[in-house]
């Protein structure tokens, strides 16, 4: 018998270790970690089933040009058919999977159905309040958030994960609540190792992904709100992974919450709530914190980035001491004495948060036009939403924008890139 197991998530489950451990050991008993080269996979399938990946957020991240996107498609079809032809147990995981729209999804279980005789899904459910915190948490890390837009961060169950049964077949899909109590050994790679009917040794386990404290969150935060801007460019993923991974151990508090933000939230999707619970026939329900340090706003993450000045100094200065310095790192620290004295960057340039009106500069030159149509408008919102991370408002306006043309091809593309994010 053959079988393909696709790990999807959701995101803010642990998927990192669980991929980082599978592709070390390759093979955890009879399953085989699909070899495509990288831990995750999400990236590959992403790229391959949506109808644009030119527009997937990884790829415009990377720098990639569309031919350099092409050629990525290439190699990861490649990669796929060898999984394919290969057969026996296999296993594919890459949280981005549930965030594919469900055309996407059908055509990869067409992709794969005539060569294996079983397709399981298995996704983790995370609670809402902690899943937000964790996700504002990564969007910092990894995205450049500068703003605190507690809505944003809801993660949606119905739309993740009903779309599976829908494709795969509701008796092929397991759920499994992501809470340490209801994970064998507490542990997510543990207990989806046990789903596969396979066991794996402590020692074995490689963890990934490591959450930063409240401390290294808020300064960081500070950084994207107050800091340069990058433009995309090949090895900024590199490099902030280094700025990141720099801040671990900075710090031991932990990020979450208040639930005086939290909870309207959850009561706005409590129909969206009980669909999950009724899914997975137990609760998911939790809440946000009361205590003092439980997160309300920007300006009470920018105030204990602040108390973190002289903490912040000894930690940079440590990390300093482990570089041997160039002409270049010395221009560098200069610059930041300069930009510390002074308050402003070089060259003028205006700080990420300082630029960030709603609408860019290029947009505002086109709203102005007294004969621009409204379907033009609407078009120019929802990127600006979507530029801001806000993306159900930029989803609803783009709805909007179709009403008014369901014909413009233009539209349709960005509200499936919208949609696939």
């Amino acid at each position: 018998m053959s079988k393909l197991v696709l790990h999807v998530g959701m995101p803010q489950t642990d998927a990192s270790s669980i991929q980082a451990t599978l592709f070390t050991c390759g093979v955890v008993g009879e399953f085989r970690y699909a070899d495509l080269g990288v831990p995750n996979h999400g990236g590959i399938i992403t790229s391959l089933f949506i109808e644009d990946p030119s527009n997937w957020s990884g790829h415009r991240l990377a720098g990639r040009s569309p031919k350099e996107v092409e050629s990525y498609k290439q190699q990861a079809l490649q990669g796929l058919e060898a999984v394919r032809n290969t057969q026996e147990y296999q296993v594919i995981s890459g949280e981005g999977i549930c965030h594919l729209p469900e055309n996407s999804l059908i055509k990869l279980r067409d992709f794969f159905a005539s060569h294996f005789e079983c397709i399981e899904v298995i996704g983790y459910v995370r609670p809402p309040a902690s899943f937000m915190a964790s996700v504002f948490q990564q969007l910092v890390k990894n995205h450049g958030l500068a703003r605190l837009r507690g809505e944003a961060y809801y993660p949606h169950y119905r739309e993740k994960f009903e779309k599976f049964d829908r494709v795969f077949g509701r008796e092929n899909v397991t759920l499994r609540l992501f809470k340490p109590e209801h994970l064998v050994g507490g542990d997510a790679v543990v207990d989806f190792c046990h789903l596969l009917g396979e066991s794996i040794l402590q020692e074995q386990i490689q963890r990934a992904n490591k959450s930063l404290s409240l401390e290294a969150i808020s300064v960081l935060f500070a950084y994207r709100r107050e800091g340069p801007q990058y433009a995309n460019y090949k090895g900024k993923a590199r490099d902030n992974n280094a700025l990141v991974a720099s801040l671990e151990g900075f710090g031991s508090r932990k990020l979450h919450f208040a639930s005086i933000l939290i909870d309207p939230i959850l009561e706005n999707h409590r129909e969206d709530i009980e669909w999950m619970e009724q899914r997975l026939d137990q609760s998911i329900i939790d809440t946000g914190a009361v205590d003092d340090e439980a997160i309300i706003s920007e300006n009470q993450l920018l105030n204990i980035a602040i108390e973190q000045f002289d903490a912040l100094e000894s930690h940079v200065n440590k990390q300093i001491a482990q570089v041997e310095p160039t002409p270049e790192q010395l221009a560098h620290w200069i610059e930041k004495l300069r930009t510390a004295i002074t308050g402003r960057n070089s060259n003028g340039l205006t700080p990420a948060y300082g630029s960030q009106s709603f609408f860019t500069d290029e947009q505002l030159a086109l709203l102005e036009n007294d004969k621009l149509s409204p379907v033009i408008a609407l078009r120019e919102m929802a990127l600006a939403f979507e530029r801001h991370g806000c993306l159900d408002e930029a989803r609803s306006v783009i709805e909007a924008a179709l009403t008014l043309r369901p014909d413009a091809k233009g539209l349709h593309k960005l509200q499936k890139r919208m949609t696939a994010r």
